[in-house]
Protein backbone atom coordinates (compact mmCIF):
# COMPACT_ATOMS: atom_id res chain seq x y z
CA UNK A 1 0.00 0.00 0.00
CA UNK A 2 2.63 2.57 1.01
CA UNK A 3 4.87 1.30 -2.49
CA UNK A 4 1.62 2.15 -4.66
CA UNK A 5 1.12 5.81 -2.56
CA UNK A 6 4.99 6.66 -3.17
CA UNK A 7 4.59 5.73 -6.90
CA UNK A 8 0.73 7.86 -7.67
CA UNK A 9 3.24 10.55 -5.73
CA UNK A 10 6.29 10.75 -8.08
CA UNK A 11 3.92 10.34 -11.17
CA UNK A 12 1.91 13.25 -10.25
CA UNK A 13 4.88 15.45 -9.19
CA UNK A 14 5.83 14.45 -12.84
CA UNK A 15 2.94 15.39 -14.50
CA UNK A 16 3.34 19.03 -12.74
CA UNK A 17 6.51 19.36 -14.00
CA UNK A 18 5.83 18.52 -18.03
CA UNK A 19 2.78 21.14 -17.71
CA UNK A 20 5.32 23.89 -16.42
CA UNK A 21 7.80 23.10 -19.23
CA UNK A 22 4.98 23.47 -21.88
CA UNK A 23 3.77 26.45 -20.40
CA UNK A 24 7.56 27.89 -20.52
CA UNK A 25 8.40 26.44 -24.27
CA UNK A 26 9.98 29.52 -26.65
CA UNK A 27 11.99 31.06 -23.83
CA UNK A 28 12.85 34.98 -23.95
CA UNK A 29 11.53 35.00 -28.18
CA UNK A 30 8.12 33.90 -27.18
CA UNK A 31 5.34 36.09 -28.71
CA UNK A 32 2.83 35.64 -25.71
CA UNK A 33 1.68 39.05 -24.14
CA UNK A 34 3.10 39.87 -21.26
CA UNK A 35 6.24 37.89 -21.88
CA UNK A 36 9.76 39.05 -21.10
CA UNK A 37 13.82 38.42 -21.99
CA UNK A 38 16.30 37.87 -19.93
CA UNK A 39 16.56 42.14 -19.41
CA UNK A 40 13.19 42.48 -18.43
CA UNK A 41 12.22 43.69 -21.43
CA UNK A 42 9.00 42.52 -23.19
CA UNK A 43 9.81 40.17 -25.77
CA UNK A 44 9.61 41.82 -29.55
CA UNK A 45 10.76 45.12 -28.12
CA UNK A 46 13.85 46.68 -29.28
CA UNK A 47 16.57 47.32 -25.83
CA UNK A 48 19.05 49.43 -27.75
CA UNK A 49 18.64 52.81 -27.95
CA UNK A 50 19.56 54.41 -31.10
CA UNK A 51 18.86 57.43 -33.30
CA UNK A 52 18.96 57.94 -37.37
CA UNK A 53 20.31 61.16 -38.27
CA UNK A 54 21.81 62.77 -41.65
CA UNK A 55 20.90 58.78 -42.89
CA UNK A 56 22.97 57.10 -40.50
CA UNK A 57 21.89 55.31 -37.48
CA UNK A 58 23.65 55.78 -34.29
CA UNK A 59 23.90 53.50 -31.07
CA UNK A 60 24.19 54.04 -27.53
CA UNK A 61 26.64 51.66 -26.04
CA UNK A 62 26.03 51.85 -22.37
CA UNK A 63 28.81 54.93 -21.94
CA UNK A 64 26.93 56.59 -19.67
CA UNK A 65 24.20 59.39 -19.43
CA UNK A 66 25.73 61.65 -17.36
CA UNK A 67 28.55 62.96 -19.40
CA UNK A 68 29.34 66.50 -20.48
CA UNK A 69 28.83 67.63 -23.87
CA UNK A 70 32.10 67.90 -25.84
CA UNK A 71 33.32 71.39 -27.33
CA UNK A 72 32.25 71.89 -30.76
CA UNK A 73 28.71 70.34 -30.58
CA UNK A 74 25.84 72.12 -31.29
CA UNK A 75 21.99 71.14 -31.76
CA UNK A 76 21.00 69.58 -34.70
CA UNK A 77 16.89 69.43 -33.51
CA UNK A 78 15.04 66.58 -31.61
CA UNK A 79 13.61 63.28 -31.42
CA UNK A 80 10.27 63.32 -33.41
CA UNK A 81 9.41 60.20 -32.60
CA UNK A 82 10.41 56.58 -30.75
CA UNK A 83 8.67 53.23 -32.09
CA UNK A 84 9.82 50.60 -29.95
CA UNK A 85 9.30 47.85 -32.53
CA UNK A 86 10.41 48.81 -35.53
CA UNK A 87 14.15 50.36 -36.55
CA UNK A 88 14.77 54.04 -37.13
CA UNK A 89 14.05 54.85 -41.32
CA UNK A 90 14.49 58.35 -41.25
CA UNK A 91 15.99 61.55 -39.79
CA UNK A 92 15.31 62.62 -36.13
CA UNK A 93 13.23 58.88 -35.68
CA UNK A 94 14.76 56.98 -32.96
CA UNK A 95 14.17 52.88 -31.35
CA UNK A 96 14.99 51.35 -28.20
CA UNK A 97 14.54 51.52 -24.39
CA UNK A 98 14.63 55.12 -22.70
CA UNK A 99 13.62 57.41 -25.51
CA UNK A 100 11.03 59.66 -25.61
CA UNK A 101 10.28 62.43 -28.43
CA UNK A 102 11.65 66.32 -27.69
CA UNK A 103 15.03 65.27 -27.04
CA UNK A 104 18.14 66.98 -27.99
CA UNK A 105 20.18 65.66 -30.66
CA UNK A 106 23.73 67.25 -30.57
CA UNK A 107 26.28 67.09 -33.46
CA UNK A 108 30.47 68.01 -34.42
CA UNK A 109 30.92 69.60 -37.48
CA UNK A 110 34.56 67.97 -37.31
CA UNK A 111 33.28 64.04 -35.35
CA UNK A 112 30.89 62.99 -37.86
CA UNK A 113 30.63 59.55 -36.42
CA UNK A 114 29.88 60.43 -32.96
CA UNK A 115 26.23 62.29 -31.79
CA UNK A 116 24.86 62.96 -28.33
CA UNK A 117 21.30 62.87 -26.85
CA UNK A 118 20.73 64.97 -24.27
CA UNK A 119 19.49 63.18 -20.82
CA UNK A 120 18.43 65.13 -17.29
CA UNK A 121 21.63 63.60 -16.15
CA UNK A 122 23.29 64.82 -19.02
CA UNK A 123 24.59 63.79 -21.99
CA UNK A 124 25.16 60.59 -23.57
CA UNK A 125 27.31 59.45 -26.97
CA UNK A 126 25.76 57.09 -29.44
CA UNK A 127 28.11 56.20 -32.50
CA UNK A 128 28.07 54.78 -36.19
CA UNK A 129 28.40 50.73 -36.21
CA UNK A 130 31.76 50.72 -37.00
CA UNK A 131 31.20 48.90 -40.59
CA UNK A 132 28.89 51.82 -41.38
CA UNK A 133 31.58 54.41 -40.70
CA UNK A 134 33.98 52.25 -42.20
CA UNK A 135 32.25 51.47 -45.54
CA UNK A 136 31.61 55.51 -46.27
CA UNK A 137 35.19 56.22 -45.64
CA UNK A 138 36.12 54.08 -48.08
CA UNK A 139 33.67 55.63 -50.56
CA UNK A 140 34.54 58.99 -49.40
CA UNK A 141 38.20 57.85 -50.60
CA UNK A 142 37.08 56.67 -53.69
CA UNK A 143 34.51 59.83 -54.63
CA UNK A 144 38.15 62.06 -53.49
CA UNK A 145 40.60 59.72 -55.97
CA UNK A 146 37.88 60.50 -58.71
CA UNK A 147 37.97 63.59 -58.37
CA UNK A 148 41.88 64.32 -58.11
CA UNK A 149 41.70 62.32 -61.45
CA UNK A 150 39.12 64.38 -63.30
CA UNK A 151 41.17 67.44 -61.84
CA UNK A 152 44.62 65.70 -63.29
CA UNK A 153 42.98 65.25 -66.50
CA UNK A 154 42.02 68.70 -66.45
CA UNK A 155 45.10 70.33 -65.68
CA UNK A 156 47.04 68.11 -67.99
CA UNK A 157 44.46 69.57 -70.74
CA UNK A 158 45.08 72.89 -69.97
CA UNK A 159 48.75 72.28 -69.79
CA UNK A 160 48.55 70.91 -73.62
CA UNK A 161 46.25 73.94 -74.78
CA UNK A 162 48.86 76.47 -73.00
CA UNK A 163 52.04 74.06 -75.02
CA UNK A 164 49.49 74.31 -78.67
CA UNK A 165 48.90 78.20 -77.91
CA UNK A 166 52.57 79.06 -77.00
CA UNK A 167 53.64 77.00 -80.13
CA UNK A 168 50.60 78.18 -82.53
CA UNK A 169 49.62 81.27 -81.24
CA UNK A 170 46.33 82.58 -81.19
CA UNK A 171 45.82 81.68 -84.92
CA UNK A 172 45.25 77.79 -83.72
CA UNK A 173 42.19 78.71 -82.41
CA UNK A 174 38.79 78.40 -84.10
CA UNK A 175 36.11 80.94 -83.56
CA UNK A 176 34.31 78.41 -80.75
CA UNK A 177 37.44 78.70 -79.16
CA UNK A 178 38.27 74.95 -79.87
CA UNK A 179 41.43 74.21 -81.71
CA UNK A 180 41.71 74.80 -85.47
CA UNK A 181 44.36 72.27 -86.46
CA UNK A 182 43.85 72.89 -90.21
CA UNK A 183 45.11 76.37 -89.18
CA UNK A 184 47.81 74.72 -87.05
CA UNK A 185 49.28 72.35 -89.85
CA UNK A 186 48.47 74.91 -92.23
CA UNK A 187 46.30 73.19 -94.50
CA UNK A 188 43.90 76.06 -95.03
CA UNK A 189 47.54 77.42 -97.04
CA UNK A 190 47.58 74.44 -99.35
CA UNK A 191 46.02 75.10 -102.92
CA UNK A 192 45.08 71.63 -103.40
CA UNK A 193 42.19 70.30 -105.80
CA UNK A 194 39.98 68.57 -103.34
CA UNK A 195 38.57 69.76 -99.84
CA UNK A 196 41.29 68.56 -97.05
CA UNK A 197 40.38 68.69 -93.39
CA UNK A 198 42.35 67.55 -89.71
CA UNK A 199 38.88 66.22 -87.40
CA UNK A 200 41.41 65.82 -84.44
CA UNK A 201 44.70 64.97 -83.37
CA UNK A 202 45.79 61.80 -81.74
CA UNK A 203 50.06 62.52 -80.97
CA UNK A 204 52.38 60.90 -83.48
CA UNK A 205 49.39 58.76 -85.65
CA UNK A 206 47.75 60.10 -88.56
CA UNK A 207 44.66 58.39 -90.40
CA UNK A 208 44.12 59.72 -93.72
CA UNK A 209 40.48 59.12 -95.17
CA UNK A 210 40.72 59.68 -99.08
CA UNK A 211 37.38 60.10 -100.48
CA UNK A 212 36.72 59.20 -104.20
CA UNK A 213 34.18 60.56 -106.88
CA UNK A 214 32.56 57.32 -107.73
CA UNK A 215 33.73 55.18 -105.55
CA UNK A 216 36.85 53.36 -104.42
CA UNK A 217 38.16 50.94 -107.13
CA UNK A 218 41.68 48.79 -107.60
CA UNK A 219 42.87 50.89 -109.60
CA UNK A 220 42.67 53.92 -107.58
CA UNK A 221 44.10 52.21 -105.02
CA UNK A 222 47.21 51.10 -106.98
CA UNK A 223 47.43 54.90 -108.30
CA UNK A 224 47.35 55.65 -104.67
CA UNK A 225 49.74 53.65 -103.89
CA UNK A 226 52.35 54.74 -106.21
CA UNK A 227 51.92 57.97 -105.77
CA UNK A 228 53.01 57.37 -102.12
CA UNK A 229 55.91 55.34 -103.03
CA UNK A 230 57.27 57.93 -105.04
CA UNK A 231 56.58 60.77 -102.57
CA UNK A 232 58.42 57.91 -99.85
CA UNK A 233 61.58 57.28 -101.76
CA UNK A 234 61.94 61.03 -102.02
CA UNK A 235 62.15 61.77 -98.58
CA UNK A 236 64.18 58.59 -97.83
CA UNK A 237 67.15 60.16 -95.89
CA UNK A 238 67.48 60.18 -92.41
CA UNK A 239 67.73 63.97 -92.53
CA UNK A 240 64.31 64.03 -94.60
CA UNK A 241 62.15 61.19 -93.01
CA UNK A 242 58.66 61.62 -93.23
CA UNK A 243 57.77 58.84 -91.42
CA UNK A 244 56.30 55.24 -91.94
CA UNK A 245 53.25 55.51 -94.40
CA UNK A 246 50.97 52.35 -95.12
CA UNK A 247 48.17 52.65 -98.05
CA UNK A 248 45.03 49.73 -97.38
CA UNK A 249 41.75 49.81 -98.97
CA UNK A 250 38.46 50.81 -96.70
CA UNK A 251 34.90 50.44 -97.73
CA UNK A 252 33.72 53.49 -98.92
CA UNK A 253 37.86 55.05 -98.86
CA UNK A 254 41.37 54.64 -99.33
CA UNK A 255 43.25 54.92 -95.93
CA UNK A 256 46.63 55.97 -95.59
CA UNK A 257 48.58 55.43 -92.33
CA UNK A 258 51.32 57.84 -91.55
CA UNK A 259 53.29 57.46 -88.19
CA UNK A 260 55.38 60.47 -87.50
CA UNK A 261 57.73 58.47 -85.07
CA UNK A 262 61.44 59.08 -85.78
CA UNK A 263 60.39 62.24 -87.68
CA UNK A 264 62.40 65.49 -86.65
CA UNK A 265 60.26 68.24 -84.87
CA UNK A 266 60.78 70.98 -87.49
CA UNK A 267 59.20 68.15 -90.10
CA UNK A 268 56.59 66.91 -88.45
CA UNK A 269 54.13 69.40 -89.93
CA UNK A 270 55.84 68.81 -93.46
CA UNK A 271 55.21 65.18 -93.09
CA UNK A 272 51.37 66.37 -92.74
CA UNK A 273 51.09 68.20 -95.28
CA UNK A 274 53.38 66.81 -97.89
CA UNK A 275 51.22 63.34 -97.95
CA UNK A 276 48.13 65.91 -99.47
CA UNK A 277 50.43 67.64 -101.53
CA UNK A 278 51.57 64.51 -103.11
CA UNK A 279 47.78 63.53 -103.70
CA UNK A 280 46.99 66.73 -105.18
CA UNK A 281 48.62 64.28 -108.27
CA UNK A 282 45.59 62.07 -108.10
CA UNK A 283 42.28 62.72 -110.24
CA UNK A 284 39.03 61.72 -108.59
CA UNK A 285 39.77 62.72 -104.68
CA UNK A 286 36.77 64.35 -103.39
CA UNK A 287 38.07 65.06 -100.16
CA UNK A 288 40.69 64.02 -97.97
CA UNK A 289 39.75 63.59 -94.13
CA UNK A 290 42.42 63.13 -91.27
CA UNK A 291 41.65 61.54 -88.22
CA UNK A 292 37.76 61.15 -89.28
CA UNK A 293 36.55 59.13 -86.08
CA UNK A 294 37.88 61.72 -83.68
Amino acid sequence: MGIRKEVFIVAAMLSIMACTACGNSGGNVSETNGAETSTGVESGIIEQPQVMYDGHIYYYNATGRDEKLPEGYEIAGTIKKVDSKDYPAENFAAAGVDLEAGQEIYISTTEKNVIYLKYDSGYARFERSPEDAAAEEQDETEVAEKENEIEGNSEMADNMDDAMAENYGEYGFGEDGEFDFDSIFGIDQLDLNYEAHVAGFDGESFLYSVHIDGGVTDEKVDEIQQVMADYSSQNGDEENYMGYIDIYKGEDQIMIYLDLGGVSEENSNMAVTGILNALNSVSGIKSVIINEEM
